[in-house]
């Protein structure tokens, strides 16, 4: 019943539903506790706030939890575990291992990593990430290596994963190279599944690098062009890209190709300034006055190399104004691009209120272009505003239909009422409601800023990240990755 309840709260977007409903078990059995109730109830509610990244409220549960706990050895050792999490995620690194270890010694001697789905399964993964984040690599090299044997026999595919690509880095910190470049690419499936474009920047880096250090020229290029690719792509800064444009810069400037040391010289001045905005002050002096000059200063021989040679020739001539003026109105369009950014997002921070809600606060008096009667017009404009203001259109399962039906109205009454009222189409006004409701959201949690694009995109009832960057670009005019880099600049400001 409790997991028909969740799930039930999942489909609806709704997780008054499932909080509720432990609320009210844990009120029936709190005077006549069980081994089992009501802790258990905690256990699950703070599992949920967990995943939700609330980890105050989880704690409170947690703590709840073990208040309530009667001989039950299991349970005590699923809230130490869930502990740990929250320990781990601020950084209490020893006061964690503690914890994780204690339950991983009751797991053991209970045999309970060999169940199948078992809560208990993670914790070999667990107490390596955090021997890890402590620099003892062989106690997380132990551990990680009995986690993969573990995951292997319980076909726990994304744990395996993410073992195979801590055991990448833990080998080449031994210097088992031709090891640690297996464990990475074992790991690439799993990590593009979990769409974490960020870690397979830096896997494709670390395998490039690791090529080299094999002496294996041809499989580090091409490493080093996926890395690239990318990146171009999907606009994911990681802190070994420096590494992957001087390799390419170098590498055209021995075989004297003068275009492609100027493409990779730019992307390497553009990470270089992403870079020089993360470090602080000293660090950013030290580059403004040495660094970037430098890099600046090669990229005019560059560009004198190139003038002297095309020179030589009208069609020389010819290609090297047109890479010229293709790089100024590069260079123009991307500083007109930032400044329209800028704007977009300096309007979306200082808007009061949603458009659409500001919309529906106003009962429509205008003429029934689509004879409707006034009624009937009014009776769906209240419906839209209760849905609105109950943030039904979060469900990823609405559609014209099902509102339709919520409404007692038909498709054709409801699309004509949004086409004139709300001056939208169907699908373009439940996309406008969720990514206003994800504006005010990132403005005012700062919790939600620190969800990935793809869990952004299911809290608030897309189907994938894709279609929600879209949506959120086509509605501000910038893209969500932006929108939550310069609100975490204005707060760090």
């Amino acid at each position: 019943m409790l997991t028909g309840k969740y799930y039930l709260a999942d489909i609806l977007n709704n997780e008054a539903i499932y909080l509720n409903f432990c609320d009210s078990l844990i009120n029936l059995t709190k005077n006549y506790p069980t081994k089992n109730y009501p802790s258990i109830l905690h256990y699950k509610k703070s599992t949920f706030y967990i995943h939700k990244g609330e980890n105050s409220k989880a704690l409170k549960e947690i703590t709840q939890g073990k208040q309530t706990l009667i001989k039950n050895d299991s349970l005590k050792h699923l809230l130490l575990i869930q502990l740990a999490l929250i320990e781990s995620s601020i950084g209490e690194l020893e006061k964690a291992l503690t914890h994780y270890k204690k339950a991983y010694f009751f797991a053991k001697q209970k045999k309970y990593f060999k169940l199948k789905h078992g809560r208990f399964s993670t914790l070999p993964l667990n107490i390596a990430s955090v021997y890890n984040k402590l620099n003892k690599d062989d106690s997380a090299y132990f551990y990680i290596n009995e986690g993969i044997e573990l995951y292997k026999e319980i076909k726990d595919s994304l744990s395996l994963g993410y073992s195979l690509y801590m055991l990448g880095r833990l080998e080449a910190k031994r210097k088992n190279y031709e090891e640690s470049i297996k464990s990475y690419k074992k790991s690439i499936p799993t990590i593009i599944n979990d769409e974490n474009y960020k870690i397979l920047i830096g896997i494709y880096i670390k395998v490039a690098i690791l090529y080299d250090s094999i002496n294996s020229p041809q499989e580090s290029l091409k490493f080093h062009l996926k890395a690239d690719s990318l990146y171009s792509l999907r606009k994911f800064h990681a802190p070994m890209l420096e590494k992957t444009y001087s390799h390419l810069y170098k590498l055209n400037k021995k075989s004297n190709n003068l275009k492609k040391q100027l493409l990779y010289l730019n992307k390497l001045l553009e990470v270089k300034e992403f870079k020089l905005k993360e470090k602080s002050k000293i660090s950013k002096t030290l580059s403004e006055k040495y660094d970037i000059p430098n890099l600046l200063s090669e990229k005019k021989k560059i560009i004198k190399k190139l003038e002297t040679e095309v020179l030589k020739s009208r069609r020389n001539r010819i290609i090297y104004i047109s890479l010229l003026v293709l790089s100024l109105a590069l260079i123009g369009n991307q500083i007109k691009r930032k400044r329209t950014f800028k704007k977009r997002f300096l309007s979306l921070v200082n808007q009061k209120e949603p458009t659409v809600e500001r919309e529906t606060q106003t009962i429509i008096q205008t003429t029934n272009k689509h004879e409707l009667s006034d009624k009937t017009v009014d009776i769906i404009m209240r419906g839209l505003e209760a849905f609105e203001k109950n943030t039904d259109f979060l469900n990823s399962k609405i559609n014209l239909q099902l509102l339709a039906d919520r409404l007692e109205t038909n498709t054709s009454y409801l699309s004509k009422v949004i086409n004139q009222y709300k001056k939208n189409s169907f699908s373009n006004y439940i996309n406008q409601l969720r990514i206003e409701y994800t504006v005010e959201k990132l403005k005012n949690d700062t919790l939600w800023r620190k969800y990935t694009i793809k869990a952004l995109a299911n809290e608030v009832g897309f189907k994938n990240s894709e279609s929600f960057s879209k949506a959120f670009y086509k509605f501000t005019g910038i893209k969500p990755s932006y929108f939550i880099k310069e609100l975490d600049k204005v707060e760090t400001d």
